[in-house]
């Protein structure tokens, strides 16, 4: 696993994707991968929110990645990341069609990412309930998809509770995945307050996997991405549009207008999610004060209809309220 000075790939990924009704079983984003940057953990501390979200990220494969002075990534050093969202379509059809998005806000801000992150993202369409009775597994534990073994894809269910997971596994090196057992000698970071059960609660309170408590999703990534924790477990509730407020601070009507606005300010939302650095602690303070204003002062509807008529409007909103060094924005 690497760890000091070891680059890992950088992923956002707050919650399960419920995909678009009309999207076919599986759209295929195509790319490759890049780098992140150094991480200061003491700016993790403060960041507090309640996950409900089950993620799995596996990471494999030495390989380092670098930025050019461009600030694009360097294809020399380039190498290939390759994700899998599995979507319960069935359950939640419509969880995220904000603002008469139809493919929902989660999905546009997966799609955007992995575009600007250079990643080769499937998105799959599969009811979990089919899943669970397909397996023919139903004990708590690690649940595998018959004839997924291409993208090794799996779901997490503790086998008591129905608030089991949409899976999402993300491969960059060598860690193989589908039982509890696998967790074994693994360092894995939990929210806190996470309520596990059956094998995996037993596996916990054995000590066959150590725990590193994260206080919110940023953190969890941020962790991972520093080599600090191999897996990250954040648990899946029902109300998945809830936990997306939760998760991110953002209300129905800033979500719509990330997805409104997709692609210069999701290259500044990016940086603000990952990693946590002085940088991005900055920018972070100062986006999330730009949107409270915003809401409080009742202009955020007149900015929406800024946003879909000029592609420039949110660099000129964000120049306003961020120091000159932070308003770069990278784009694909």
């Amino acid at each position: 696993m690497a760890r000091n000075g070891g680059l890992r790939a950088p992923i956002w990924l707050p919650l399960a994707l419920a995909g678009d009704p009309e999207m076919k079983n599986r759209v295929n984003l195509k790319s490759s991968v890049l780098s992140v940057w150094p991480l200061s953990l003491p700016y993790l501390r403060g960041m507090v929110c309640t996950g409900f979200i089950t993620i799995m990220a596996c990471t494999a494969g030495p390989g380092s990645a670098a930025m050019a002075n461009d600030n694009h990534p360097d294809p020399v050093n380039a190498y290939d990341l390759s994700l899998t969202i599995l979507a319960d379509q069935e359950a939640f059809p419509q969880s995220y069609q904000v603002n008469g998005h139809a493919s929902g806000a989660l999905y546009d801000l997966l799609h955007d990412f992995s575009k600007l992150q250079q990643i080769d993202m499937t998105f799959q369409n599969l009811p979990l309930k089919r899943a669970l009775e397909d397996s023919h597994n139903n004990p708590a534990g690690f649940i595998g998809i018959p004839g997924d073994t291409k993208t090794g894809a799996f779901i997490l269910s503790d086998g008591i509770s129905t608030t089991s997971l949409h899976a999402i596994t993300l491969k960059q090196r060598d860690l193989v995945i589908k039982r509890p057992a696998d967790l074994d000698g693994l360092q894995v970071s939990m929210a806190r307050g996470l309520q596990l059960h059956g094998q995996l609660a037993r596996h916990r309170d054995e000590g066959r996997f150590d725990v590193t408590w994260f206080n919110s999703i940023r953190q969890s990534i941020a962790l991972l991405l520093a080599g600090r924790v191999d897996v990250a477990l954040i648990y899946c509730g029902y109300a998945q549009k809830a936990s997306l407020k939760q998760v991110t601070h953002l209300t129905d009507d800033e979500i719509a207008a990330l997805s409104i606005h997709r692609t210069p300010l999701m290259n500044t939302i990016n940086r603000l999610a990952l990693p946590a650095s002085p940088v991005n602690a900055r920018l972070i303070r100062h986006f999330n004060s730009y949107l409270a204003r915003q809401r409080s002062n009742g202009a955020l509807e007149k900015l929406y209809a800024q946003y879909l008529t000029d592609e420039n409007t949110i660099e000129m909103v964000l120049s306003d309220t961020l120091v000159p060094s932070d308003t770069r924005i990278s784009t694909p």
